[in-house]
């Protein structure tokens, strides 16, 4: 993760400097969250080959048998997951480190970071309750890995479907390319265009979305964080508490 964000940084920072020569001034807030959404890819790939593993040495059955209770290790399968996470936003911040020097520093301030630091661990533990709660519900190694990438997967892609709809432009250009070569017209609305109830509903589901908030924070549009951290901490609880319910069921073999 390191050495990805840490050869990313260094690409960014020379595209900055070949804009800036071209009249075109970028500044680290363009670049610094470019790598949020693929947070929940290393999350997913990490926590199924953890808890897969762990189904597939025994390690879960011989848990049972010294007396652990179920909720303890689901619970603790949880924090290590998280941890693990965290781990990652860490290696992740660190490789962007040589921006501030190559391109400057952050426009939104300390202030505006922090909130995204919050924003990002909120993400975070959502997106790791949901990985455990797939890894613990499924007890084959490769159907974990597999279930948990369509998850991630499934999820991203419903958020991409989200952000375009509302990145739509309330006016379609007025530029058009005839046999004449090009006309100027007026604009005219933007059928795709979404108002009222409908974007506000649409605000709300990208902003539920962990997917969703890593979206909003690589093109650093983050414009509720408090909503979008009240809502991880919602879904990191509720799955979590789904979690103790269906591995209280589950035989282990």
């Amino acid at each position: 993760m390191f050495i990805f964000s840490l050869i990313t940084m260094l690409n960014s920072a020379r595209s900055a400097d070949v804009m800036s020569q071209s009249g075109y001034v970028r500044t680290l807030d363009d670049y610094f969250f470019n790598l949020a959404p693929l947070m929940g890819l290393f999350d997913a790939i990490f926590i199924s080959m953890f808890l897969g593993t762990e189904y597939a040495d025994g390690t879960m059955r011989n848990k049972l048998i010294v007396g652990h209770t179920r909720r303890h290790i689901y619970l603790t399968n949880f924090i290590v997951c998280f941890t693990a996470s965290l781990c990652f936003i860490a290696a992740w911040l660190l490789g962007e480190i040589p921006g501030f020097f190559l391109i400057g520093p952050l426009e939104m301030g300390i202030p505006g970071f922090l909130v995204y630091l919050l924003v990002a661990a909120g993400f975070t533990a959502a997106l790791s309750a949901i990985f455990t709660f797939v890894g613990t519900m499924a007890d084959n190694k490769a159907l974990t890995v597999v279930l948990t990438l369509t998850v991630w997967l499934g999820i991203l892609l419903a958020s991409s479907a989200l952000y375009d709809r509302l990145c739509e432009p309330e006016m379609e250009s007025g530029v058009m390319v005839t046999a004449n070569g090009m006309e100027i017209r007026d604009p005219t609305p933007n059928p795709m265009y979404l108002s009222g109830t409908e974007r506000t509903v649409c605000e709300c589901l990208l902003d539920f979305l962990p997917t969703g908030q890593t979206l909003l924070m690589s093109d650093t549009a983050i414009e509720h964080p408090l909503r979008q951290i009240l809502f991880s901490i919602t879904i990191t609880a509720g799955t979590t508490l789904a979690g103790f319910a269906a591995f209280r069921r589950k035989n282990i073999r």
